[in-house]
């Protein structure tokens, strides 16, 4: 995994996400984007508006991740169209099969 990858994913691992985050949910409880066109749908997830991922440095991240105003409450439906217009799905993807792929080559070089 990517030393970026692993530093967001330490990030959203924390009590202060998860406070921020219901924070998030409680100040906008419906999907942003359904409330654009007219729908009232329960929000259940937060987004950021821009990539935590995106940052070069750790402290970069972090102040992506907690700034409130870096959020968007989304329902799970726009939230994936959001990353789909990203492209951040397919990176996602590509990542998953290269971590994979490297943790079986270390588990073969390991026992052979």
């Amino acid at each position: 995994m990517s030393q970026n990858g692993s530093t967001y994913h330490r990030l959203l691992n924390t009590t202060r996400w998860r406070r921020l985050r219901a924070h998030q949910l409680e100040l906008s409880p419906f999907c942003d984007d359904c409330s654009k066109v007219g729908l009232l749908v329960p929000a259940t997830e937060v987004h950021h508006i821009m990539p935590v991922e995106g940052a070069v440095t750790p402290e970069q991240m972090a102040a992506r991740t907690y700034d409130q105003s870096n959020l968007v409450s989304l329902c799970p439906s726009c939230h994936t169209a959001r990353h789909k217009q990203l492209g951040s799905h397919k990176r996602s993807k590509e990542k998953t099969a290269e971590r994979v792929k490297a943790e079986v080559d270390a588990f073969l070089a390991r026992f052979s």
